[in-house]
């Protein structure tokens, strides 16, 4: 299969459209029309139907589509290696992290990687841990920090680090007075929750159905900042990082209830098993396993 031809049909499902594919690969739209054309020649079958000046994949053209981007995947990845092979002098990463990781945990990992290597080029995607995964598997990321895990063949899976979570309330919840609590203790209260798709959210629900924790009256809220903020407007309870609590218990606003459980979750590392690492996230890697021992548990 020609390559040439693969690219340009590949920047036509991209955009969705013979004019911008051309002017994103710096050919003629005629060429783009003619390349297209010659590749579904090849192949004997339909790859794209155009109705009323709206370009679509067809089954075929979706399925060869996801090819593509393995294929330029792994281009990508062997110009990296080579580039490697000079010392990482050069070079790019795009980084996926859910929210609580790319919010506390990711930035000193960064920092100590552009210090030992000042002329890569670092992209960082921050979103919930589910539309990370979905930009994984879609070769939009070199490397992924994510809480909890993936249930994916595709993906592999590494232990990065472990996060401890706390029960936030307002800082004149009556519940702040007890010594102790049980888990029927909370079974009244109002939940602050992220949204769907949060590895925060799902692990929260988890840990607090294994606690005997009932929820049943929540509030959905998007991001970290956001719920904090609910709490402290006295809104609900919400379970969030000891990390990413620590910063707001000095306002006063909200304080940690004495819950006796302590809660645990695997923040993971993952990647694409069939996409070579690069030089430059291998040794991202590294500095992320030593900079990950300086996170002290606790609040």
């Amino acid at each position: 299969m020609n390559l040439h031809l693969l690219r340009t049909f590949a920047s036509v499902a991209e955009q969705r459209s013979f004019s911008r594919a051309a002017e994103a690969i710096h050919i003629s739209q005629p060429a783009v029309s003619r390349a297209v054309r010659e590749l579904e020649e090849q192949l004997g079958m339909a790859l794209l139907e155009r109705r009323g000046g709206q370009v679509r994949l067809t089954e075929a053209g979706a399925e060869l589509y996801q090819h593509a981007r393995a294929i330029f995947a792994l281009e990508q990845s062997a110009m990296a290696d080579l580039r490697g092979r000079q010392g990482l002098e050069r070079g790019s990463l795009t980084i996926g992290a859910s929210r609580t990781i790319g919010t506390y945990f990711l930035p000193p990992v960064i920092a100590e990687f552009l210090r030992q290597f000042p002329a890569i080029d670092v992209r960082i995607i921050s979103e919930n841990t589910e539309l990370i995964q979905r930009r994984l598997l879609a070769y939009e990321l070199d490397i992924a920090f994510i809480e909890g895990s993936v249930e994916d063949s595709r993906v592999e899976e590494v232990f990065w680090h472990e996060d401890e979570l706390v029960i936030l309330a307002h800082s004149d919840h009556p519940l702040l007075n007890r010594k102790s609590l049980k888990a029927s203790d909370l079974d009244a209260e109002r939940w602050v929750l992220r949204e769907q798709g949060s590895g925060t959210r799902s692990v929260t629900l988890a840990l607090l159905k294994q606690a005997g924790v009932k929820v049943d009256r929540t509030i959905e809220v998007g991001g970290n900042g956001a719920l904090v903020q609910s709490v402290a407007a006295g809104l609900g309870l919400a379970m969030v990082s000891s990390v990413a609590a620590r910063e707001h218990l000095s306002v006063g606003k909200v304080n940690v209830l004495n819950f006796p459980d302590r809660f645990k979750r695997p923040l993971h590392r993952i990647r694409l098993r069939n996409k070579p690492e690069s030089p430059a996230a291998q040794a991202l890697v590294a500095v992320a396993d030593r900079v990950a021992s300086t996170f002290l548990p606790g609040y």
